[in-house]
């Protein structure tokens, strides 16, 4: 499934980003916190890592690596690693440049009882936004909501096949 993910971006930045204007490349580093459903509290810590190619001036695709843990106020210790395509459709603005994005990809949890392990599908869709930081513009800082969806439902906790809500703030560097 990751290979298949992997595959797929490679296609569409290839096909489609042949005759944009602006066809750079960013990397980025975000982390944030996260609430499940079982609460409105902070219930974990999250860990992305991106790589994003930019089709013009107003999409992009990015491929999206991601780590979190959800303890639930009681150190329960479920971890999830994501693998993630995102496509990403930019408004650009003077000031800063706010974006939606949606994306599919695969998640696997580990969890400390019951079923241990797993591999599932999710589907995750948020907004956010951008804003330069230095003046030639190859520094940005990167903040974004999002609601990402899996499809585990094992009945543990945080495991029960509904959402989660992601928020980040990192950096990016265009290349």
């Amino acid at each position: 499934m990751i290979r298949l993910l992997c595959l797929l971006l490679l296609l569409s930045v290839s096909t489609i980003g042949r005759a944009s204007a602006r066809d750079d490349w960013e990397f980025g580093v975000r982390v944030g916190g996260m609430i499940t459903d079982n609460a409105v509290r902070l219930d974990g810590s999250a860990e992305f890592l991106t790589i994003t190619r930019r089709l013009g001036e107003t999409r992009g695709v990015e491929l999206e690596f991601g780590a979190d843990q959800l303890d639930f106020s009681m150190d329960y210790g479920l971890r999830h690693k994501t693998v993630a395509v995102n496509y990403v459709e930019v408004n650009r603005e003077p000031l800063w440049d706010p974006y939606v994005l949606i994306g599919f990809g695969v998640s696997e949890f580990d969890a400390p009882s019951g079923i241990t392990e797993g591999r599932d599908a999710m589907m995750q869709i948020g907004t956010g936004g951008s804003w330069e930081v230095t003046e030639n513009g190859k520094l940005l800082l990167r903040g974004d909501v999002r609601v990402r969806y899996d499809l585990n439902d094992t009945g543990q906790p945080g495991q029960d096949g509904w959402g989660d809500a992601i928020f980040t703030v990192g950096l990016s560097f265009r290349f």
